[in-house]
């Protein structure tokens, strides 16, 4: 009789626990909140996922889904989809996605494509809201949604913080259509093996210099062809940026590219004189690829100027931080140096900026939540991180002195202060085009039947009503 006392007894125990157990549950999931009434639909919506699709043409993308990742720790609910675009299809695919309805929610914009794609796009607010769920209670438990307000960088924000140009490209009527996470200028890399060979002692720092290392480092064949270039410069089809090379001589000069949507590089030009400052520069341009100058070093026969530069073939070479790992990359074994771009006037220095920026598409269906996630990638810290990352110049003004430590990155951040654009129109390749145009007919000689003077003026007038087409 004892053992089935026990074995009943324990059987009644068993029965005390599971029904202890199934209460104990249900008094949880209601003090939980979650109990019977479950989530009130206004809960359901804040909860609701939302992914953002991130359209890119040149930033760095593993970076930039790091931040994507680094971002969902604090907003749980959203997903950012980094897709990177090539810049030849990137209008089309574009145009089409707007067309169709599925635009992305943010893009990444050529600051020279701001007046192209600026009705497309939504000015930054002056704040967003982003609703989340909080749970209260410490034994009756209450979900309550809570709105988290957050402001927005102002126009004296990014006027105070960002460097100079970023003020003037991005903001319109006080609005902020946009916010880069780099910057980049010109500069000069050169072969110091070769300098040395040609018996330079030290790296150029003005034009003048510069042109006398150009004349000691160019080498000829016995019949007069280059074999050996000082620098690629003095024609346009085979030298990589040269609408910014050109740009940059004429700003320098004091030539005023346009103002107020207005072409102004050929006002004023009546008669060809070289010591007008537009045909100065232009002569200074073309005389490298002018076999009767002394600087001759550049033609049209010989391959594109990086290819020819990362071969050992030339000296110098005029571009942009994001050329180093490309010159690394092809040419390890070089000695490579990188030196500020030539002043003409060292007491007004004047470097090009050349950089993207992150906006927000106007048909966005998440306007907050895109521009949440552009306010967390443009803090200052991850700015670092992704100059940092990337090698690429910074934009705050407070990482300058910093980036002027790094024996790379100095020549470049050298000017970035007084780096700027003077092209804001509809479409950058037609600019580009009228521009290199404007090059090579300069090297053309006068056609018969035309005087010098009127060659010279026709190809300017004609080069700026092209750009003009184009603003």
């Amino acid at each position: 009789m004892s053992g089935d006392y026990k074995i009943q007894k324990l059987n009644c125990m068993k029965i005390f626990y599971k029904k202890f157990t199934i209460i104990f549950l249900l008094i949880f999931l209601v003090f939980a909140g979650f109990g019977c009434r479950g989530l009130s639909s206004k809960e359901k919506a804040v909860v609701k996922r939302v992914t953002l699709n991130y359209w890119t043409v040149y930033d760095d993308v593993e970076q930039l889904r790091k931040f994507a990742t680094d971002y969902k720790m604090i907003r749980s609910h959203v997903t950012v989809n980094i897709k990177q675009v090539r810049e030849d299809q990137f209008e089309q695919l574009f145009i089409n996605a707007l067309a169709d309805d599925v635009a992305p929610d943010i893009v990444s914009i050529h600051v020279r494509d701001m007046n192209k794609y600026l009705t497309k796009l939504s000015p930054m607010p002056k704040g967003f809201t982003v609703p989340s769920l909080i749970t209260t209670g410490k034994y009756f438990k209450e979900t309550k949604i809570i709105q988290n307000s957050f402001a927005l960088p102002t126009a004296d924000f990014v006027k105070n913080n960002f460097v100079q140009t970023v003020y003037d490209d991005v903001v319109r009527e006080g609005k902020i259509y946009g916010i880069p996470l780099a910057m980049d200028t010109l500069a000069v890399y050169y072969n110091q093996d070769l300098l040395d060979q040609a018996g330079v002692a030290t790296a150029p720092t003005t034009w003048d210099e510069f042109m006398e290392a150009v004349k000691k480092s160019t080498k000829f064949d016995k019949d007069g062809n280059i074999t050996q270039a000082g620098v690629a410069l003095g024609t346009s089809q085979n030298i990589k940026r040269s609408f910014d090379i050109l740009s940059v001589l004429m700003m320098q000069s004091g030539v005023t590219m346009a103002q107020d949507k207005y072409v102004t590089f050929a006002n004023g030009v009546k008669k060809f004189d070289t010591t007008y400052p537009v045909f100065k520069v232009l002569q200074f341009y073309t005389d490298f690829a002018n076999k009767n100058k002394e600087v001759y070093t550049w033609n049209n026969t010989l391959e594109d100027s990086l290819n020819y530069f990362t071969k050992g073939k030339s000296v110098f070479y005029f571009g942009f931080a994001y050329d180093y790992n490309t010159i690394r990359a092809r040419a390890p074994q070089m000695n490579l140096k990188v030196i500020s771009l030539p002043q003409l006037n060292p007491e007004s220095p004047i470097n090009i900026a050349n950089y993207w920026l992150q906006a927000v598409v106007k048909k966005s269906k998440h306007q907050n939540e895109a521009w949440d996630f552009i306010n967390f990638i443009i803090a200052q810290d991850r700015i670092k991180e992704y100059t940092k990352k990337t090698g690429y110049p910074t934009p705050l003004r407070i990482q300058i002195a910093e980036q002027k430590e790094d024996p790379i990155l100095a020549p470049f951040v050298e000017y970035v202060l007084q780096a700027k654009n003077w092209y804001y129109g509809s479409d950058k390749n037609i600019a580009e085009e009228a521009i290199n145009n404007l090059i090579s007919n300069y090297l053309l000689p006068t056609p018969e039947g035309l005087k010098e003077n009127e060659w010279k003026i026709n190809i300017l007038n004609s080069a700026a009503r092209q750009v003009q087409q184009s603003m």
